[in-house]
């Protein structure tokens, strides 16, 4: 699965600022750099700006609710919000700095993490189980039998201590599955988990590589599905297979000539001869599908900060969620 077939929608403008100010922008979630009185991440560069007001977002696996984080600066109001994909019935499950929900597949539970720990909520009885309580994990994701929770642990101090690591659905069994790897998903037939490692080459990060690793071996093989050069996928994240397994949708950064970027954007790759589709030209952040693989939901990050449905061609774009 080598292919390098690609069709590019044209870029939008790059703007000036350095590499790390971008960097930060992202890991702090904007919290240190600007949050307007409305709650509103944003970052303003020359002629840049970048907003995830409400991100993250997570198809039920009964296609009826879209779970997702939504930021705020009032007293209880951040947090994991449920709303139907019809825009409806919105409310809020969780409060607190929480990322990355992740339901299982009895739709009963919503994984997440949370001051850098996993935790799982139930959410009609709002029963709330931590399921680490060491190092620094993120990026849950449940497994399609609801055995098993992927997730990142970033700390690496010794080998087989950082990267992607498996627990069982009740916290315990933790085991190493890959080093180095994150934002992990679970191929929905064959049960192996596919992860994003970043390729350095003499010290330079010269873009990202999707692996997939079979959870169930004792050996733990991993598959390199494809490497994706820098030119349009310098940061890539947030990878989530299609409910067929055929195809992935993933948020990527691309890095300019001048070391700077453009913005973020929602991609699609069919996994069978890895041609790769931009979906969104008004910037994209964490997508997901919903069941039946017939809409996308993501965040727009240009103008609204807000959740947007799209259909997997980046047609019939809508937004979903408002102030």
């Amino acid at each position: 699965m080598s292919s390098e077939n690609t069709h590019i929608i044209p870029a939008l403008a790059k703007f000036k600022q350095p590499l790390i100010f971008f960097a930060l922008a992202l890991l702090a979630g904007c919290d240190l750099l600007n949050n307007d009185n409305k709650g509103r991440c944003t970052i303003f560069c020359e002629d840049f700006q970048f907003m995830h007001i409400d991100k993250e977002p997570s198809w039920s696996p009964d296609g009826e609710t879209i779970a997702f984080i939504r930021g705020s600066t009032e007293p209880g109001k951040h947090g994991i919000y449920l709303i139907g994909p019809d825009g409806e019935n919105l409310r809020q499950v969780h409060a607190g700095v929480a990322g990355s929900p992740s339901w299982s597949p009895d739709g009963e539970w919503i994984a997440f993490h949370e001051n850098a720990q996993i935790y799982k909520k139930h959410i009609e009885t709002d029963s709330l189980v931590q399921l680490t309580n060491q190092g620094r994990n993120f990026h849950p994701a449940w497994s399609p039998d609801g055995e098993w929770i992927a997730f990142n642990m970033s700390i690496c101090d010794g080998p087989d201590t950082c990267g992607i690591w498996l627990m069982s659905s009740n916290g315990t069994q933790k085991r190493n599955l890959s080093n180095f790897g994150n934002f992990p998903d679970w191929h929905p037939n064959n049960g192996n988990v596919a992860f994003i490692r970043k390729r350095v080459d003499e010290g330079y990060t010269t873009g990202n590589e999707f692996w997939e690793s079979e959870a169930d071996s004792e050996s733990g093989r991993e598959l390199l599905i494809i490497f994706l050069s820098d030119e349009y996928h310098f940061d890539t994240r947030y990878l989530k297979y299609s409910p067929d397994g055929q195809r992935m949708v993933f948020t990527s950064q691309p890095r300019s000539a001048q070391s700077g970027f453009a913005y973020p954007q929602i991609w699609t790759m069919d996994l069978e001869d890895s041609y790769r589709k931009q979906l969104t030209e008004n910037g994209g952040w964490a997508a997901d599908w919903s069941p039946d693989g017939d809409w996308i939901v993501y965040t727009e990050t240009y103008e609204t900060g807000r959740l947007w449905l799209m259909r997997p061609d980046g047609s019939e774009k809508q937004q979903l969620t408002f102030e």
